[in-house]
């Protein structure tokens, strides 16, 4: 059966109109082709034409569609040039970026000041990119590794996938940092020495407590929990400015995301209000 995201009643042999918006669409989107430029390469800046032809198949019979070859390409268009208006902001020097909420704490003047070069940016005022970590292994061709990587299924955080995030590079090569070359040593010849040794060791030290703290942050319900909700509250249509509210108010903290997971049970009204009301706090509304 076709998503209910979709919009449906097209004459037979019609292309149908997909709704990019639909979560579950966007995300097979994004898989399928994360799938195929792993697998099977790229072609310049998009996928060979047999992936496309994969995806296509692919997206018409999970989701009940009949989409062109045209429309899954204009879509990787507007994925890159998404990723590509992110990834100004986040290699911008000083870029605020918070990794645990996924979006950028600049003040209203830098935000105002920016968007005004940039209007294209508008769109991560209060929210970060989406799957950010896939869309930079389509578009940059980078992908977290070890530990701290995760699959397409999972959205730009590892374990929990909180949101897409930046990748963070934590250096713990402890076999880097400089030891005495002589167990005698001389105080004077290998005083500098020692004091790389020590510097060094701080920056370990430093390095070890901002990961303690980033995988701390990760508890608490995530992005991904608390959008699955309010999708399945049906309190309002994706094109309602509320919706986009909710979406914002989830990006704050934690703090935020907890209370709204223990309101799912709550009436609507009391849903609706609680919205309305962080929102105007927030300086959302």
């Amino acid at each position: 059966m076709a998503s209910p995201y979709l919009l449906v009643g097209m004459a037979s042999g019609d292309s149908a109109r997909a709704n990019w918006k639909d979560p579950e669409l966007y995300k097979l989107f994004i898989d399928l082709c994360l799938k195929e430029s792993t697998e099977n390469g790229k072609n310049g800046g998009s996928l060979k034409k047999e992936s496309w032809d994969r995806i296509l198949i692919a997206l018409n019979k999970e989701k009940g569609l009949n989409l062109t070859q045209k429309q899954v390409k204009n879509q990787w268009d507007f994925l890159k040039s998404k990723y590509g208006e992110w990834s100004k902001i986040i290699s911008k020097t000083g870029n605020g970026y918070d990794l645990v909420t996924n979006t950028v704490n600049w003040s209203t003047e830098e935000w105002s000041e920016y968007i005004q070069a940039n209007p294209n940016a508008k769109q991560f005022r209060y929210t970060g990119l989406q799957y950010s970590n896939e869309l930079k292994a389509l578009f940059d061709g980078v992908r977290a590794t070890g530990r701290f990587s995760w699959g397409p299924s999972k959205e730009g955080f590892p374990t929990d996938g909180t949101h897409s995030q930046s990748q963070t590079y934590i250096n713990l090569d402890i076999g880097s940092l400089e030891t005495p070359s002589s167990p005698n040593g001389d105080v004077e010849k290998h005083g500098n020495k020692r004091q790389k040794k020590n510097k060094s060791s701080d920056d370990l030290d430093k390095q070890l407590l901002e990961a303690l703290h980033t995988l701390q942050s990760f508890d608490g319900p995530t992005l991904e929990e608390c959008n699955r909700i309010l999708d399945e509250m049906q309190l309002f249509d994706m094109s309602d400015p509320l919706y986009i509210v909710a979406c914002s108010i989830f990006c704050e903290s934690k703090a935020h995301r907890e209370p709204w997971m223990l309101l799912h049970q709550k009436p609507e009204v009391v849903r609706k209000s609680w919205i309305e009301l962080n929102g105007k706090k927030l300086g959302l509304l």
